[in-house]
């Protein structure tokens, strides 16, 4: 009989264990919910709707710029974005219309400098428009390859920075102007500082020779202060 009591008890657990799951089915249910009085109905647990934006008293978005589309492709006045009874706040204030022309660019032809492995566009004028992609001569000083003496200017620290080594010609070096297509081969002679309040009068003066061909070359010094101006002159032989 004592080989028997092991499996006696075994037996018991077991009953026990299935009476209580039994049990459990009964009072939750298979899904573990909690079974109403009627035994019948079952409460289900949805994810709650995300609100739509006409349930918080606004217009559709897609609707409202679908129909001020049909308005403007008709022709029609769209309609005022601005609920009845408020104020525009943009009303009163100042409206500048800024009308804005690219400058003429009229390009002459070539600048080069072997000692500076410079070539670059010869364009007429010594404003920002003429110097954004190149070098501008002073408009009103003879063309390169004429008698007189011939103003160029370039920047040294902005756009493409063509004369930023200006300072490192020395005399004798050649510098090459294109003008159509004339080409004409000057030397360096000469190299000037010159303070800003007077570089006006020193690159635009014409040599006391007229039929001397004199270049001149000039651009802001120093490069991070440009109180000054670096000036190169050049004659052609």
């Amino acid at each position: 009989m004592k080989t028997w009591k092991p499996i006696y008890r075994w037996l018991a657990a077991s009953t026990g264990f299935a009476a209580l799951v039994a049990a459990g089915v009964v009072i939750f249910g298979p899904d573990g919910e909690q079974a109403s009085s009627a035994g019948s109905t079952q409460s289900v647990i949805t994810p709650l709707a995300k609100p739509s934006v006409a349930a918080t008293g606004g217009p559709e978005p897609d609707a409202l710029v679908n129909r001020m589309l049909d308005q403007l492709r008709n022709g029609e006045p769209v309609e005022s974005q601005i609920a009845p009874g408020e104020e525009n706040p943009a009303a009163g204030v100042p409206i500048e219309a800024i009308k804005a022309k690219a400058g003429e660019q009229l390009r002459l032809g070539r600048l080069a400098i072997p000692r500076l492995e410079l070539d670059d566009e010869l364009n007429n004028g010594v404003d920002e428009a003429a110097l954004v992609k190149g070098v501008g001569h002073w408009p009103g000083t003879p063309l390169p390859g004429v008698a007189g003496n011939s103003v160029i200017s370039g920047h040294r620290s902005t756009n493409e920075k063509p004369f930023l080594h200006l300072d490192k010609l020395r005399p004798g070096d050649p510098i090459k102007v294109t003008v159509g297509a004339k080409s004409t081969t000057y030397k360096v002679f000469k190299t000037t500082i010159v303070p800003e309040s007077q570089y006006v009068k020193f690159v635009l003066r014409q040599p006391t020779k007229a039929s001397d061909r004199v270049l001149t070359l000039f651009a802001c010094n120093p490069l991070t202060a440009h109180y000054q101006r670096i000036v190169v002159q050049a004659r052609a032989g």
